[in-house]
Formats: structure tokens, sequence, C-alpha cells
């Protein structure tokens, strides 16, 4: 006897993954280059502050030149593009694309958008918000 193709429920609830939590880390000042000490300790940071600080530490971190990194998905090759004699247009399209493909790699970010940028010559603010499955929040870096 075969089921009444009718009578079977779907369920329509979106299926989500139990993620890992997004743990801790440490405070670390990127304009002075250390991490933050605070009576003689490093300073904890724990939750959306630490893919905050993964996300500035990404962007900071030029693929491809540090050995530690080899064989690593990690950092972008923005260097070459800022400060060029590109296309501004050219730029920022490939800025949104190598940035969205580094931090996507993260389990926790489900989208980066909301684009701006700022130039100076062969300098250039970059603004742009994350979604994560905790909330979003913008995201500024200077190159």
């Amino acid at each position: 006897m075969l089921p009444k193709i009718t009578e079977l429920e779907m369920s329509t609830e979106e299926i989500i993954e139990d993620l890992p939590p997004i743990g801790k880390s440490f405070l670390f000042d990127f304009k002075k280059g250390d991490f933050v000490i605070l009576n003689g300790k490093m300073v904890e940071i724990h939750g959306i502050e630490v893919l905050k600080q993964w996300i500035l530490k990404v962007l900071k971190t030029e693929q491809f030149r540090f050995k530690i990194y080899e064989n690593v998905e990690y950092g972008v090759t923005l260097e070459e593009l800022i400060g060029s004699n590109l296309p501004r247009a050219f730029i920022e399209a490939e800025i949104k694309r190598e940035v969205t493909a580094s931090l996507l790699l993260h389990t926790h970010i489900e989208s980066v958008d909301e684009w701006s940028f700022e130039r100076d010559g062969k300098w250039m603010r970059i603004k742009f918000t994350v979604t994560t499955v905790e909330g979003s929040f913008e995201t500024e870096v200077d190159y």
C-alpha cells in the first residue's frame, strides 16, 4: 500500500546548523601594533568583539606575504589596488569582491553590504556593514 502524497507533511522550518561559539581572544590595538594591557594582564574580549577584531586582522593582512599563511585562505590582496591609477569603479568593485570573499570564509558571517569609499590620493577609507548570525555592525578600515 502506498501513502497518499497529499497527506504527507513537509517541514518548512529553516534548518540552522549549530555553529561553534565565537569564543574569546585578547584585545589588540592596531594603531600601536600591540595587545592592550590593563593591570599587567592582556584584556580579554568575547563574542562579537572577537569577530570585529578578526575582520580587522584579515583586512590588514596581505595574502601570500607571510609564510605562516601559506596554503591558507587568509587575508586580502589590496595593496596593489589602493593607490593605483586604475579606474576608481574597478578598484572599488575589486575591493568589494576581495573583502567579501575573505570575510565569508568565517562561519558566523552571512553577508557584507552597504559599501562606501572615501579616497584622498593614495589613502582610502572603506566602510561596510557585516551581517552575522548574531546581528549586524558597521566596519571601517583605512588603507
